[in-house]
């Protein structure tokens, strides 16, 4: 290999080669929207959670340069309620932001009045400052829900406990177990892992919820039962549906091995009908989509890691949405690196739900499909795929959704 100074074009011409080269290539090579010969900034809302808490709304957004320069001055703003008939909250002027740099913003703004009854999504926006007679669009992404009744505002995402007991939901075959350690239970469809909490009433006389979580391609329910069941001061049952170890699920064919284990499982513990959620990672997540669409009464909701709510389901947008009878909560994890579901398309199919009612909320980190723990993305180490799941969703199990 050729060495500087050593291509023989004899010494001031090589430098005058590389600049005429140099100024035919570079305006046609396109490095920018616009022809300005950078890439642009792109200022967007990464992560956020936002919570009505009494009369109020309190959390945090994070807003990320995610372009190849430094933006100018923008909004970031909160508003509620949906696309057409929004509310603003409160806005915050902006500094600009260098090129892949995060900064949090802190939410604590009344409620505002006036507001429709039901259950509205909570968004928080950033826009970019407007140049003279232009109007620029925000981005938004959905960080919280606020549920809206009567003449005050109670809080979406906020506990709601449980009655103390149910003799409806007292299981007619209780078993022996083991609290605090998985273990697996046959069902007339195949099999499941089950994890019972050490807070378990073993009377079986009160309410628990269930959390019943899918693997995604590759993945096991043998592994993902403990990755689910953090212990400690968990409060529901998790169960990790098997039939598919190793693969795939079939979306459109794999609906009744999940009802089956949930119907086994109740016959065995005081599983609270009203507050099951499904919970799945990937093709996991695609079945679970597909189930909650199809018997959206049975869950109280959906807790999503790098999938899509339509594409890969069986079932189209429209098929899927006019097929839910009720809207269920749901928190769609989304790794901005993933290249098996993007992230343009997760934002597209997650903001329809939106659009049609459905209290979504969706939280964008760094990484890819699947990273393991200190895996490099982007620059910098991230958590890990597992990581994300146990710190970023199952703590929404403790929201106090509810089915009808």
């Amino acid at each position: 290999m050729l060495g500087p100074g050593r291509e023989k074009l004899g010494g001031g011409c090589v430098a005058i080669a590389i600049v005429l080269l140099l100024a035919l290539v570079l305006p046609a090579s396109g490095l920018a929207a616009g022809g300005h010969g950078k890439p642009r900034a792109r200022v967007v809302v990464a992560s956020g959670s936002v919570v009505a808490a009494g009369s109020g709304l309190s959390g945090s957004f994070v807003v990320r340069n995610e372009g190849g320069r430094r933006s100018g001055r923008f909004t970031a703003g909160v508003v509620v309620g949906p696309a057409q008939g929004e509310v603003s909250v409160r806005q915050f002027p902006m500094m600009p932001l260098g090129a892949g740099v995060s900064r949090t913003v802190k939410v604590a703004a009344p409620v505002p009045a006036g507001l429709p009854q039901g259950v509205l999504p909570i968004r928080a926006c950033v826009t970019k400052k407007a140049k003279k007679g232009k109007r620029s669009q925000p981005r938004c992404t959905a960080v919280g829900t606020l549920r809206v009744g009567g003449s005050s505002p109670t809080p979406g995402p906020g506990p709601t406990p449980s009655p103390p007991s149910s003799a409806g939901s007292v299981p007619p075959n209780p078993i022996s177990f083991n609290k605090g350690t998985a273990f697996t239970l046959n069902d007339p469809e195949g099999n499941y892992w089950i994890y019972v909490p050490t807070g378990y009433d073993s009377s079986h006389q009160t309410p628990t919820p269930l959390l019943v979580w899918l693997h995604g391609c590759g993945g096991e329910s043998a592994g993902d039962i403990n990755t689910v069941s953090p212990g400690g001061s968990q409060d529901w049952i998790s169960i990790a549906v098997g039939g598919r170890e190793g693969g795939c699920w079939d979306p459109g064919g794999d609906g009744p091995k999940v009802m089956a284990a949930i119907a086994d499982v109740k016959s065995h513990f005081n599983v609270d009908p009203h507050r099951v959620i499904l919970g799945g990672y990937s093709s996991g997540g695609d079945l679970a989509y597909r189930l909650a669409f199809y018997n959206s009464g049975a869950f109280a909701g959906v807790l999503a890691e790098n999938t899509a709510p339509f594409r890969d389901t069986g079932s189209g947008q429209a098929e899927s949405l006019a097929a839910a009878t009720t809207k269920f909560h749901v928190v769609h994890l989304a790794h901005l690196r993933d290249t098996t579901y993007p992230i343009a398309q997760v934002r597209a199919e997650t903001d329809a739900m939106i659009a049609a009612g459905f209290p979504l909320s969706r939280i964008e980190v760094d990484g890819t499909h699947y990273d393991e723990p200190g895996a490099m993305v982007n620059g910098h180490p991230v958590p890990g795929t597992d990581a994300d799941l146990v710190n970023l969703l199952l703590p929404h199990i403790d929201d106090g959704w509810r089915s009808p």
